[in-house]
């Protein structure tokens, strides 16, 4: 998938989303993973992620929002993808329908050292 194609899917409402497909169209490096899995077999993955973000601090974008849109896919199949912004550093994780038309949910996770996410 190209990068405006991407970023054409990404023209959505929610903060999380809006900020990765900016993030693309600046340039953020992606990557789509190959094959799909159930969402079912993702979100006590990133239940855990997401209490883990809180427990420590780290500031979140969409995250509460992508588990349950993950939770209401239940079953069905979605398709992996990454976006990484270098400056300020920041994850997004991307999660499309198996045929990669729409995507399910986007969450972004900030990837500043501790130390540096204190002094602003």
């Amino acid at each position: 998938m190209e990068r405006d194609q991407l970023a054409q899917l990404l023209d959505t409402s929610g903060y999380a989303s809006s900020a990765c497909r900016h993030a693309l169209l600046q340039g953020a490096d992606f990557i789509l993973w190959e094959g799909s899995v159930p969402a079912s077999r993702m979100v006590p993955a990133y239940e855990r992620r997401e209490s883990h973000t809180v427990a420590e601090g780290i500031p979140t974008l969409g995250f509460a929002d992508a588990v349950a849109s993950l939770r209401g896919v239940g079953t069905e199949h979605v398709q992996l993808g990454q976006v990484t912004v270098t400056n300020p550093p920041y994850l997004f994780m991307l999660f499309l329908a198996a045929d990669a038309s729409t995507v399910v949910a986007c969450l972004g996770v900030d990837q500043r050292p501790h130390a540096d996410r204190m002094v602003g």
